[in-house]
């Protein structure tokens, strides 16, 4: 296929179309001129990008949280999502063997190509204009994003409400079963008790708990 089809498929066109070519060469079709490099420089774009946006839409959120938000986003499986609806497998330059790998195992393949083209895209306009490109592609992962319901970790909001209140944070208890883990914590002469496949999920569960009881009592 052309290259017009898929810049057409991006919403960019490229001065250099070269800096594209290269940027859909996988390291199993041509071991010394491969988009590795660009791949690279692309991830921290990528990650750089989303982060100025995070941190100037969420002004009040706390690092913790910001962080989980842009995991979210820049995830493998986000980008290798990107790459499919965009069709770019049909452009990469892969050696024989790898080319017939299941999909599955073309994951890797397909999030790094995303990465290298905006890799591309920066080295062949501005940062202004990959950064354009870059919340134009994710444009509606962004709007979708839920602070609350998504990325919100009940224990580490559990502990800023109490901090604000000068209190202490609660010490959790946690014992293993073959039934999974199960966790309890004091607070407010009350006890909470939480279980869970892993001693995170039990910990976040009573968490969770606790920190129903503290709204509900304020409210």
């Amino acid at each position: 296929m052309e290259l017009k089809t898929i810049e057409t498929r991006l919403g960019y066109v490229f001065n250099n179309t070269e800096l594209l070519e290269l940027a859909l060469v996988h390291k199993s079709s041509n071991n010394t001129s491969n988009n590795e490099r660009l791949e690279f420089l692309g991830d921290t774009i990528l990650n750089s990008i989303i982060s100025q946006y995070l941190f100037l839409k969420f002004p009040n959120e706390k690092e913790g949280l910001l962080t989980r938000m842009r995991s979210h986003i820049v995830k493998g499986e986000t980008l290798t999502k990107k790459a499919n609806e965009l069709g770019i497998i049909d452009f990469i330059k892969l050696s024989k063997g790898t080319a017939n790998l299941s999909e599955n195992r073309k994951f890797s393949i397909l999030e790094g190509s995303i990465e290298s083209i905006i890799g591309a895209v920066f080295l062949d306009s501005n940062w202004d204009s990959v950064q354009a490109f870059i919340l134009n592609l994710f444009k509606q992962d962004l709007a979708n994003i839920d602070v609350d319901q998504e990325f919100r970790d009940s224990k580490t909001e559990l502990q800023e409400l109490l901090q604000s209140k000068g209190l202490e944070p609660p010490k959790y208890i946690t014992t293993e079963s073959k039934l999974g883990f199960t966790c309890e914590i004091n607070l407010d002469n009350k006890e909470f008790v939480a279980s869970g496949n892993s001693k995170r999920q039990s910990e976040i569960l009573v968490a969770k708990e606790a920190l129903n009881h503290l709204k509900s009592k304020n409210a």
